[in-house]
Formats: structure tokens, C-alpha cells, sequence
């Protein structure tokens, strides 16, 4: 069946014929069985998604044939045909809908125009509410004279199933509320990422079911018949919703769908933790855009933000399908989750020596990008998924994170990937780090991936940013001794006509390169402390120990100690033991005494003085996303040579805001508070 299911997948939508649109119907109604009936999956929510809106498209483009021919159409159901369960069947009162989604910001901007379409027939700004979609189990608590009588899960589009005495067991439901009358709250039961870790850990260990995803694992436990283990699970309710929504806001007067859900939140009900108003539709989208750090930080699975029209009164006037409302619409987060197959797998020895294994993917196109590797982390990874070559595996990718693999889709291999016993760079005894995951190679001076690893970082966009050597010249000019290490970078000139001999160089190519390593030989300490690539140095440490180096002398006789560097803010002990490990190397002595006498080095001292006058040091900044000619990252990055404080939002502490005209959001807040605001021009002008 997977076969098939790759197979049209990939069909052309001309392609079809009417038995192989009963075969898209069967495969879908296939993988829907395994979803909801058996917690598993073998394709992503994407994939799914994308082979239920081609189905749409095929039976309405062939819709005559196939009522002539007597096939159902299915695309537009919103139930689905699920095994027998054992929990008892109830009616519940408002049949649960669909929501229309979309992978991308176009569409948001269309929903827009059809959302003010439909309520005035002319340009507006309508209030949005954004909000986490759990990615979860649906249920519903139905609370009579102050306390939860029954909960109910979803069945089918009519039926639910009574899961009261497992609903019991879960901590952050209140069984009494601080509301006598009838009240029917809606919302997603879901298991942390970290209890979902740890159920699949001990799993492993005792031989119980192994889930493939966290929605998975709480749908199985919140429907287990011995309620204590439903207890065990950690599980955790969020509200979102009223099944008697209509009556709630009549009896409350309520207007705003915001004030709803917060009414709830009074009532001890725990809800989205990311459940923010909007003015307009551009600040939805900067929002969107600005989600991935929060997403990343969220102990829960979420793949959709939820965008809702917050007037309530507009809700009827902008009406609803059959299928769902027109008020409200989902936001996926685009092509994040896919199956593909491992083909091989390398094992790759990076900057520290630390050495992971990556695998080589059937190519698979997601977001917009043909990935054909991934990242495995650690070998304990590739032990705890059980994964091997051929395996056929769930990948993710989030905003510009490298391809993670994710989980194991099916089997084709026995046994996982072990690491190797010896560097596959230079041969030394691999060593396994007795407090950590990780194996490493302990050949730090003349491993040549590691040398070749600390070099791309150094002179790579970010630090050195040295225009013409990239990674693949890195690596040339290493196995030809043109370089050895950071300082030969800067003597490169002195190889110039051997370079030019080389095949690709041409004599300008070569003058630009030249020229940019010259140019990058006027160099702030925080920089050149990141280019070292001692073990942990970011560029966030490197700027806090950055004042510790007042003139050349602290960098030739580097004498502080452990506790010295521990005292220095966000300088934890193992940066600190890199830091000396480092500087008391003999071979780290040599090369810092040669990179002095060749770089112009701006201590700290001097960059203090520099910049002591500049209109932005130590100011707050924000700046809005969108502009004509320069994006964000490139404004920010202008603000770090002058000692900003960036601010990713407007309040009273806040000293400038660089913003777009049509920032509404942004631009009237900072009005409000007497915020100055600058345009591009005037930012880069004072910069």
C-alpha cells in the first residue's frame, strides 16, 4: 500500500482515470484507518493533506463521471469509518467541523480579502485572534451545577465516545468550576514531548507498544480500560472551544472571541499558552515569521497555528461551507514532515572532533528545497529510533534547521547504526565520552576534517565572511597545503599564482579574493575569539569574553583562571575548561602570536570608545519585517557593530522602531508610547 501511495502521490492530475480515483479514495481511507483507529502512520500530515486536496480536484473535475458510475465521493466528508470501540456511544449537541488550512502566507492574504469581502465589500482591517492548534485528541467536558458529569471523544461527526472515568485521571482538568450553569468546554488532550520521550524509553527497555508521534500516545492512553494507566501518562487538556458556544455568549454578553477563551482561563481551564490578538493581517503574518523560536521552546507537538476572526457578530455574516467555517482558517507550518528512505550513511567528523552520523536520503522535496541528507545526532539517536540503511523514515525540517530524522515509518533493515571504531578522517582510536553521547576522534591537531571544519566556521558568512572561499576551496587549498590553519588564511596572497593555475580560478576571482582576506584583517576581538573555534565559543560568548582581552598581551599570556571566567555572565564551567585547554596549547601559543603580528585587532577597550558616542550604543531597537531592499537578518547584523540592544517587540522601554509604512500594528503602538521611529533610510543613514 505505501507503493501505492507513492505512486499517486506522484500522478499528474490528467493522469487519473476513474479506477485510480478509487484507488486515491481506498489509500486515503487506508491511512485514515491507521491514524485515528491505530495510532500510527505511515505517511506525513502533509502528505495526507496534499492527497486529499488532489482527491478534491479529481471528483469535482470528474464529477458526472462518477455519479454516473455510482462512486461516492469522500474528499468532503468529515468523518471517517473507524473500528468498534468499547467505550460507550453518545450524541453530542454541535456536530464538530473541519478547518480549511494552508501552508503559506499568500493564502492568509487571500482568506483576508474574502473575510472583509464578505463583511463590508471594501478594504479594512479586521482583529484576528492566533492561536496554537494541539496537535491532539479531541474532547469535550460537559460540566451541570458546578461539576464535570461526562467527557466525551470524538467518534464521528455526530458520535463521541464516553471517556469520563480516563478524563478523571488527567491533573489539569478541573472537576469543579466556578460556574453553575450547563457548560460544554471544548478542547485537544495531548502528551508532552518529554513524557512521550520517556513512555518510548520505557517501552524499549520492557517490550510495550512503541509510539510513532506524541498525538499517538495520548490518544491509546486516554483510551486504555484501566484508567490508571491513563493516570501514568501525563497527560494534559487545553481548552479552545464551546460545544454551546452561542449560548455562553448570549448568557454572558460576549462580543469578542478573545474574552471567551480568557473567560475560560478564569474558570481554571489551561489554554494556549500562544493566544495573541492581531490588528491586521500583516501583523498575523510578522507573527507567523517570527514563530519558530516559541515553536522550538513548546514542550507539545504543534504543526498549525489556528487564525480566527475575533468579532463574534461577524461570524454569521461571513458564513461557512459544508465542509468548514469561513471565519476561521488553519495555518500548517509548510512541507515540515515527510517520509523518504535512507540510502546510506556517512559518518561525519566535525570541528570538535565530535563525529555523527548523517544519512544520505532518497531526495524528497520540502519546503521549497530537494533535501538529500539529514542529521542523526548521535548514535545513541539511531539506537533509541532504531533505524537503519533502507529504512524508510519520517524527516522534519523547521524554517532554515537542518533535516532532522524524526521516527521510523517501516522496517526494511534489522539492527541500527553503530558508530566506528576508528576516525574515518584519520584513522585515530575513536574514543566514546564517558559523561556524554557523543564518540569523538582525539586527534585535534592533524585530523584533517576537523581542521578543515574549524576553517569553514572561521571564514564562513557570520564571522569572517571572506567572499570566494567557501567550502568547497577550504578544503581544496587544505589538501594542498595552500593553508594549515587560520593564519596561513590571511597569508594566501603569498599563493596567488598557484591558485590561478588551478582549474576554476580565473585572474579577477583571484585579485577578489585577495582583496577580501586583505580587507578582513581589521578585526574586533568578539570576532576573532569566534574565528579560534575553541569548543562553545559562540558569538554570544565570545562577546562577553571579549572583555576580558584590553590589549595583545591577554591574548600572547593568557592567564586567568577557572573561577575568573565563571564569573563572566552565561560562562559555564566546560567553556571555561575550553578556554584554557585552548590557550595553554603550544600549538594555539604560535599561531595567536602570528595572527597579532599580522591583524589590525580592535580590543575591547577601543570598541568601548568607538562606539561610546553612536546614536544606537546601548539602546533598545526593534525592527518591523518587511522591507523593499534589505531584510531583517542584514538590519540587525548593522546594529551588532555598534553595541544594539535588539527588541523583537514594542513597549515603554524600547528607544527606536525601524518600520515599514504599512506596520500598523507596530507603528501605532509605538505612537502610543512615544516610541521615535525611524524608516530604512534613516536607520542606515545613522548606522
Amino acid at each position: 500500500m505505501l507503493q501505492t501511495t507513492k505512486e499517486l502521490k506522484n500522478m499528474a492530475i490528467t493522469e487519473f482515470s476513474l479506477d485510480s480515483i478509487v484507488e486515491l479514495q481506498k489509500v486515503i481511507q487506508y491511512h485514515s484507518d491507521l491514524y485515528y483507529n491505530k495510532n500510527t502512520s505511515k505517511i506525513s500530515d502533509k502528505e495526507y493533506d496534499d492527497l486529499l486536496k488532489k482527491l478534491e480536484k479529481l471528483e469535482e473535475k470528474f464529477s458526472d463521471e462518477l455519479n454516473y458510475a455510482g462512486i461516492k465521493k469522500t474528499a468532503n466528508l468529515v468523518w471517517i469509518e473507524v473500528v468498534e470501540s468499547s467505550f460507550q456511544k453518545v450524541k453530542h449537541s454541535r456536530p464538530m467541523t473541519s478547518l480549511w488550512n494552508t501552508y503559506n502566507e499568500e493564502d492568509l492574504q487571500d482568506f483576508n480579502e474574502r473575510v472583509i469581502k464578505n463583511i463590508w465589500g471594501e478594504n479594512a482591517d479586521v482583529n484576528y485572534i492566533l492561536e496554537f492548534k494541539f496537535d491532539g485528541l479531541w474532547v469535550e467536558l460537559i460540566y451541570k451545577n458546578w461539576e464535570l458529569t461526562q467527557a466525551i471523544t470524538r467518534w464521528n461527526g455526530v458520535e463521541w465516545e464516553d471517556v469520563t472515568q480516563n478524563i478523571l485521571q488527567i491533573e489539569n482538568i478541573p472537576k469543579t468550576i466556578a460556574y453553575k450553569k450547563h457548560l460544554e468546554v471544548r478542547g485537544e488532550v495531548v502528551m508532552p514531548i518529554s513524557s512521550f520521550n520517556m513512555l518510548n524509553e520505557e517501552a524499549k527497555n520492557t517490550w510495550w507498544k512503541i509510539f510513532s508521534n506524541p498525538r499517538n500516545a495520548a490518544s491509546w492512553s486516554l483510551r486504555m480500560k484501566d484508567n490508571r494507566v491513563t493516570k501514568k501518562r501525563k497527560l494534559q487538556f487545553f481548552a479552545y472551544d464551546l460545544a454551546n458556544f452561542s449560548e455562553f455568549v448570549e448568557e454572558e454578553q460576549k462580543e469578542s472571541y478573545f474574552d471567551v477563551i480568557k473567560d475560560l482561563e478564569k474558570l481554571w481551564f489551561d489554554i494556549s499558552s500562544f493566544f495573541e490578538r492581531s490588528e491586521d493581517i500583516w501583523e498575523v503574518i510578522n507573527k507567523i515569521q517570527n514563530f519558530w523560536d516559541i515553536k522550538s521552546k513548546i514542550d507539545f507537538e504543534i504543526d498549525w497555528l489556528v487564525l480566527k476572526v475575533d468579532n463574534i457578530d461577524l461570524w454569521e455574516q461571513i458564513g461557512y461551507t459544508q465542509h468548514h467555517p469561513r471565519y476561521c482558517i488553519a495555518y500548517k507550518f509548510p512541507a515540515e514532515i515527510l517520509t523518504t528512505d535512507i540510502i546510506s550513511v556517512v559518518h561525519q567528523v566535525w570541528r570538535t572532533g565530535a563525529i555523527t552520523p548523517v544519512a544520505n536520503l532518497e531526495p524528497i522535496n520540502i519546503w521549497w528545497a530537494i533535501i538529500r541528507r539529514a542529521t542523526l545526532h548521535n548514535y545513541e539517536e539511531c539506537e533509541k529510533l532504531w533505524i537503519n540503511e533502507w529504512d524508510s523514515v519520517f524527516i522534519k525540517r523547521a524554517g532554515e534547521v537542518i533535516p532532522k530524522i524524526i521516527w521510523l515509518a517501516s522496517k526494511q533493515q534489522e539492527g541500527y547504526i553503530l558508530p566506528p571504531s576508528n576516525c574515518p578522517s584519520c584513522n585515530t582510536e575513536v574514543i566514546k565520552d564517558e559523561e556524554k553521547v557523543r564518540f569523538y576522534c582525539p586527534n585535534s591537531e592533524w585530523c584533517f576534517e576537523q581542521q578543515k571544519h574549524k576553517l569553514i566556521y572561521a571564514v564562513g558568512k557570520g564571522w569572517l565572511n571572506i567572499d570566494g572561499l567557501g567550502k568547497a576551496q577550504v578544503e581544496q587549498f587544505l589538501k594542498l597545503w595552500f593553508i594549515s590553519d587560520l593564519y596561513s588564511v590571511f597569508t594566501l596572497e603569498e599563493k596567488a599564482d598557484e591558485i590561478l593555475a588551478l582549474e576554476w580560478f580565473q585572474e579577477k576571482s583571484v585579485k577578489n579574493l585577495i582583496i577580501a582576506i586583505n580587507d578582513r584583517k581589521n578585526i574586533d576581538i568578539t570576532t576573532l575569539l569566534i574565528s579560534l573555534a575553541i569548543p562553545w565559543v559562540g558569538k554570544k560568548t565570545a562577546s562577553e569574553l571579549s572583555k576580558l582581552f584590553i590589549w595583545s598581551e591577554n591574548l600572547l599570556n593568557f592567564n586567568y583562571s577557572q573561577e575568573q571566567l565563571e564569573d563572566l555572565e552565561d560562562i559555564w564551567p566546560e567553556i571555561a575548561n575550553n578556554m584554557i585547554e585552548f590557550f595553554n596549547l603550544e600549538k594555539s601559543k604560535i599561531l595567536l602570536e602570528k595572527l597579532v603580528n599580522i591583524l589590525d585587532i580592535t580590543y575591547y577597550e577601543e570598541k568601548i570608545i568607538e562606539n561610546t558616542n553612536h546614536v544606537f550604543y546601548d539602546k533598545k531597537v526593534c525592527i518591523t519585517w518587511s522591507f523593499e531592499n534589505y531584510k531583517r537578518p542584514d538590519l540587525v547584523k548593522m546594529l551588532e557593530e555598534v553595541w544594539w540592544k535588539f527588541v523583537s517587540s514594542v513597549s515603554k522601554n524600547t528607544d527606536f522602531l525601524v518600520a515599514w509604512e504599512k506596520a500598523w500594528s507596530k507603528l501605532k503602538k509605538a505612537n502610543d508610547l512615544w516610541v521615535k521611529v525611524l524608516n530604512v533610510e534613516e536607520f542606515i543613514k545613522e548606522i
